[in-house]
């Protein structure tokens, strides 16, 4: 039964992720005249939004293990998952913060999604947890996003 439940789980994950590659490469290309434009998930400010860019992918990855108290008292559901990261000290790691404004590599969020979490003085597993690893796009979208300030926008 166990076997059953983590291969739908792991179907899931990949539908998921199979989705999201195709909606990426299904999206027209921009013919501005030679106008650059922002995309409609961008702000001015940093380029990532976190509610558009960032908390989709916790949704899509995420989630599923970490809601309510979720893993490590992590819970990345929509309207929680904010408050549970930026500035709150790692339950793993003595030295760092789940994520550091401003400082991704302080931010023990991308030692853990890069499986480099012991080399950041931390354990466990790299996330997602019995899954792929993200994509490199994806863990560059959240570093960006740290980069800028991680902003709750």
């Amino acid at each position: 039964m166990n076997v059953q439940k983590n291969g739908a789980r792991f179907l899931l994950i990949m539908l998921a992720t199979m989705l999201t590659m195709l909606a990426l490469l299904a999206a027209p290309a921009c013919s501005s005249g030679g106008k650059t434009s922002t995309p409609a998930t961008s702000t001015p400010s940093s380029g990532v939004s976190y509610s558009k860019d960032i908390q989709p992918i916790f949704n899509n990855y995420c989630v599923v293990c970490h809601q309510g108290a979720g893993q490590a008292g992590l819970g990345l559901e929509p309207n929680v998952s904010y408050s549970k990261l930026v500035g709150v000290p790692s339950t793993q790691s003595s030295t760092e913060l789940r994520v550091k404004a401003g400082a991704p590599d302080q931010s023990y969020l991308l030692a853990k999604l890069r499986g480099t979490q012991v080399q950041a003085g931390g354990g466990g597993t790299q996330m997602p947890q019995g899954a792929a690893p993200l994509s490199q796009a994806q863990i560059s979208l959240i570093q960006q996003w740290i980069s800028a300030g991680a902003a709750n926008n």
